[in-house]
């Protein structure tokens, strides 16, 4: 096996493991919200869905800066969590669609490649390796965080504050805006 087959396959691997974690979540439970400490962040405002659009962008913006030549930039990517809002089903439906895009952003890489320097979302530049590596244990961090909060959470019919004004405050200041 290759090491670009064997990416393949752990990237395919840990979103099927992401895809357990959110079987059955609701969109109910997935607006339920932990109250964080002061200064803490999680990536998101302590819910499930605001995780999983917090993974979707992170698909979107890896792909898009290292291999697609920043044709999708932050901006984008907080435009349309505007229009999603707290759609549970839009947001899962944003996630399958990112998940897509990571994987056709690298699918051409040569294994000599994955040692070559690719933009990073902050401007430096970093092994493609690296890069692909991230994305996909980014799926399982937080497919961790999420069935804990599935576990631990009762739903709510309170859709949450997304924050996303914050959000975009702070990925304002980074290049790939």
């Amino acid at each position: 096996m290759t090491s670009i087959q064997y990416l393949k396959n752990e990237a395919q691997w840990y979103y099927e493991q992401l895809q357990e974690a959110l079987r059955g979540v609701s969109e109910h439970k997935a607006w339920a919200s932990i109250s964080l400490m002061p200064d803490e962040y999680l990536h998101s405002n302590g819910t499930i869905i605001g995780i999983v659009q917090h993974m979707a962008v992170g698909k979107f913006i890896y792909g898009s800066i290292a291999f697609r030549g920043s044709e999708i930039r932050w901006r984008d990517c907080m435009d349309r969590l505007e229009k999603i809002g707290t759609s549970w089903n839009e947001t899962l439906a944003y996630l399958d669609e990112a998940h897509a895009y990571w994987l056709a952003s690298w699918e051409s890489l040569a294994e000599e490649d994955l040692d070559a320097d690719f933009l990073h979302f902050r401007g430096d530049r970093r092994p493609g390796w690296k890069i692909i590596a991230t994305v996909i244990h980014h799926d399982g961090y937080h497919a961790g965080q999420i069935a804990l909060l599935a576990a631990s959470l009762a739903p709510t019919s309170v859709p949450p504050d997304l924050q996303l004004d914050e959000e975009r405050a702070l990925l304002m200041e980074l290049p790939s805006w």
